[in-house]
């Protein structure tokens, strides 16, 4: 969508409007008296005079905002070394991808929270009979309720000042200094993701739904209080709640599933009605995002503890320190990679992303017998494609003749067409089109023989069998009946290559349809096992969502088709 501009106003609200708490979101002297007013800034909602116009224009702001963050957290990720490329064993600590409080472990969890939180927006967006938006402003955003521009840039001090403001709740002490060096890197004060949601909270709430417990946690209730009173001297009251009737029930069943997406602290939300949407929103605000710190649980607490460091892992550190980080590029872009091999794989991470953003809406709009097939195929792209290259490439040179150990990164390119077609068979049309694209771009890879080892080799004979599958079944696409399971297309992509090297070293070939066929049961038993036993995948990673442990017992009970 077109991005409008919004103009920030200060407002002054008495310092009792929304209770003891309502430091939340004001700002006041540090260390002085309670002031009898404070000061609230709020973007100028003037031009959506209705209360679904602004609930819209929050909402898509709020898809567009958890996506960006999501991909901006992934690449920070990514951008970090091995533990196996530093000596120093405190280094080594900080780097270990099977420690929960190491650096990549707690950012990939953070990132796959904003994966949640971008669905539940979407369920939100489809409760008010709106259509989904998985855009995401390209660099540098325009919104003005963005929290600063983003970028794809690898993990730094000055990086990580950002996180840590924009997740902060307003007035969070102690961080002083964090938010000199986050204003300084952003060229530009940080605006706090909590005020989005926050206003969300006041526009999805009734008129009597403002008063202590409302939702059932005091804390928000003050925050959304005190914003209240700023939000009412902008404009009327009524022109902030939607009305009851705003809410369609009947989007249900096309909302994204909870038991299909969560696993670990990855939460989404269904919802059927206001009280649903109003305890959606604070969850979201109380995870991380809003103006509630839940410790070291939340997206603030987390970040703040990579910046200071904590027990076992040292603080990030500063550019005069260690490096931490491999040399990738800041907004990386296809056609800046000069070498062919790894712009191959580049062009290739760019298609599956396509196929991912194609699949995530498709889910959200399909008919029933359809949606289980999208979700298999949108956690194989996420699970054993997109993560995998985007670690691949940051070993591949970029070929920048001026800096011999610059390496490339993940582009995260948005496609050239982003929404789906209104019609169902051209929306099964532009998943074949980018499919074949897919395929093409592997054996063009293959023929280049870009497959340097035999791992890598068989990767991408598994990934071409998998999409020739996809096509084979787009091509005879079954309107009404249940869609029979096949091993290439739906069980083996499921697997990560991570997975597969581990328990290849324990004479479980994860890659191999006669070997999965013979362990089949004793592969489920470790999928499916409770957490304290010998489980797969091994934690910190995420386990498997109930949805696709039945996936794999339905191809078990259809008698294993390849």
């Amino acid at each position: 969508m077109p991005a409008p501009g919004f103009r920030w106003t200060d407002y002054e609200v008495p310092a009792d409007g929304g209770g003891e708490t309502f430091e939340l979101l004001a700002t006041a002297q540090t260390g002085a008296p309670a002031p009898a007013t404070v000061t609230i800034a709020l973007p100028d909602l003037s031009d959506f005079p209705t209360p679904r116009e602004k609930a819209e224009v929050l909402l898509q702001s709020a898809a567009e905002v958890e996506h960006a963050l999501m991909v901006q957290y992934l690449y920070a990720a990514y951008s970090l070394k091995a533990a196996r490329d530093v000596t120093d064993p405190a280094h080594k600590a900080a780097l270990r991808e099977t420690s929960e409080i190491a650096w990549p472990t707690v950012l990939l969890g953070i990132a796959r929270e904003e994966m949640g939180h971008l669905m539940t927006v979407q369920n939100l967006l489809l409760l008010l009979a709106m259509a989904p938006n998985l855009e995401r402003e390209d660099f540098p955003p325009q919104k003005d309720l963005y929290p600063f521009k983003l970028h794809l840039e690898p993990v730094s001090q000055r990086s990580l000042a950002k996180y840590v403001v924009a997740e902060a709740p307003a007035g969070a002490p102690g961080i002083e200094d964090i938010a000199a060096l986050a204003t300084d890197s952003a060229g530009t004060t940080i605006n706090r993701v909590g005020t989005l949601y926050g206003l969300l909270g006041l526009i999805f709430a009734a008129p009597d739904q403002l008063g202590p417990g409302a939702s059932g946690d005091e804390t928000w209730d003050a925050m959304v209080r005190q914003l209240s009173v700023a939000a009412f001297e902008q404009a009327p009251a009524e022109t902030w709640h939607l009305p009851d009737d705003a809410f369609d029930a009947s989007s249900l069943a096309r909302q994204a599933d909870p038991a299909a997406w969560q696993v670990g602290d990855v939460r989404v939300h269904r919802m059927a009605d206001r009280a649903a949407a109003v305890q959606a929103i604070r969850d979201v605000g109380e995870q991380g995002e809003g103006p509630i710190g839940a410790g070291e649980l939340s997206h603030f607490g987390r970040f703040l503890t990579i910046f200071r460091g904590q027990t076992g892992v040292v603080p990030f550190p500063a550019p005069s320190e260690w490096t931490p980080t491999r040399d990738v590029p800041t907004d990386p872009t296809v056609g800046d990679i000069g070498d062919a091999r790894t712009r191959r794989w580049a062009e290739l991470a760019d298609i599956r992303y396509a196929l991912l953003l194609g699949f995530v809406e498709h889910y959200l709009l399909a008919r029933a017998v359809h949606r289980d097939l999208l979700t298999a195929w949108i956690f194989a792209e996420m699970r054993s494609r997109i993560g995998y290259i985007a670690r691949l490439l940051t070993t591949l040179p970029r070929g920048d003749a001026t800096a011999t150990a610059a390496v490339a990164a993940i582009p995260f390119t948005l496609p050239a067409v982003i929404h789906l077609p209104a019609d169902e068979a051209a929306r099964w049309d532009l998943h074949r089109e980018r499919t074949n694209a897919a395929i093409a771009k592997v054996q063009a890879m293959q023929a280049a023989g870009d497959a340097t080892d035999e791992v890598i080799g068989k990767y991408l004979a598994d990934m071409l069998a998998s999409d020739a599958a996809r096509i084979s079944l787009i091509e005879q696409l079954p309107a009404t009946a249940p869609i029979p399971t096949s091993f290439a297309r739906d069980i083996q992509p499921l697997f990560r290559p991570k997975d597969i090297d581990h328990m290849d070293n324990l004479g479980v070939i994860l890659d191999v349809y006669e070997k999965v066929d013979e362990r089949r049961d004793a592969i489920l038993e470790r999928l499916a096992a409770p957490d304290d036993l010998d489980v797969m995948p091994k934690p910190p990673d995420p386990r498997w969502t109930e949805p696709q442990l039945e996936l794999f017992r339905r191809w078990i009970a259809e008698n294993r088709p390849r």
